[in-house]
């Protein structure tokens, strides 16, 4: 769409993704304080294996982890959240500065106030941005080795180059001397993954309408959130598994001085996550500046986590 000068950066964006032939939201906005809980809730429910899974790597593995690690080192965290997970690390790794990075401004703030409290040791120090903005590493603490702490299966959320991408500016940032802690979603059964993202409680569900609310917010729309229903399936063809908004009848909306309209079963797009093997792991660090070093996987396979060591 041609940008009006209404409109600011942000709602043009949505706009953009809102009139496109194949309708889509970016999963960057899931995430307002309640998609933020909503999420945390998410990661405790059974179907839901990526958490407990690599929860339990990186507590069985936290001192294998740490050797590779330079103690006292600086630890930064792209879309930190909560700040729980670094939580398992903490002990082994000992870093001197922790610096999470999110888009909730609140939820990280509070998420590091809570940290501050459990270590005194560790200096920690938020940095609220948009996730698609580099992290600036503020001056005073750029003289310690950087690490970077990206745990989850959030690396599948990218398109492949998107992702090549992101490990490039995790490298340029990290250094020389740094490396990366990285988790990765690996390929399975197809029921386990479809589970995983059509909980039986409809948490996922309410996760993802909620991006309707946090759009309306932005917009000043008025989407009715009763008239769309969540959707989530595996594209084998693509290795993915794709969430979607399905309009459950004919609608329209006037937002913004522009007519949105919906038919019946039309679907936004709202999130992909790709699933990775090994082998396409080491070729997306290699391809980035880091050399894939080690990678611990559970009993099942279900999911990895890897240090990649900059080359």
């Amino acid at each position: 769409m041609t940008k009006s000068l209404t409109l600011n950066e942000e709602q043009a964006a949505i706009m953009e993704g809102l009139q496109a032939e194949q309708k889509y939201i970016n999963p960057k906005y899931f995430y307002n304080h309640h998609g933020s809980k909503l999420f945390e809730k998410i990661t405790q429910l059974d179907e839901y294996y990526p958490t407990r899974t690599e929860r339990g790597i990186l507590q069985s593995r936290a001192e294998d982890i740490a050797n590779l690690i330079e103690r006292d080192a600086l630890i930064v965290e792209p879309g930190a959240g909560s700040c729980k997970k670094i939580e398992y690390l903490l002990p082994a790794l000992h870093p001197k500065v922790y610096v999470p990075q999110d888009v909730s401004a609140e939820f990280l703030k509070q998420s590091a106030q809570r940290l501050s409290e459990i270590y005194s040791w560790l200096d920690v120090v938020p940095v609220a941005s948009d996730f698609s903005e580099p992290i600036v590493i503020p001056e005073r603490l750029r003289k310690y080795r950087k690490y970077a702490f990206y745990p989850g299966s959030t690396i599948g959320n990218f398109e492949p180059e998107d992702a090549l991408q992101f490990l490039k500016q995790m490298r340029t940032l990290v250094g020389d001397s740094g490396g990366m802690i990285l988790g990765v979603d690996l390929h399975k059964d197809n029921d386990i993954l479809h589970a995983a993202y059509n909980d039986k409680e409809g948490v996922t569900a309410e996760f993802n309408l909620n991006t309707l609310s946090h759009i309306n917010d932005i917009l000043s729309s008025g989407f009715e959130l009763q008239k769309f229903e969540h959707m989530a399936l595996y594209n084998s063809q693509k290795q993915r598994i794709e969430m979607y908004l399905k309009s459950t009848e004919p609608q329209e909306y006037r937002v913004l001085g522009e007519l949105i309209t919906f038919e019946q079963g039309e679907l936004i797009h709202t999130e992909h996550s790709y699933k990775y093997t090994i082998d396409g792991i080491r070729q997306l660090a290699n391809s980035s500046g880091f050399t894939l070093e080690h990678s611990w996987l559970d009993e099942n396979e279900l999911f990895s986590v890897n240090y990649l060591q900059s080359v």
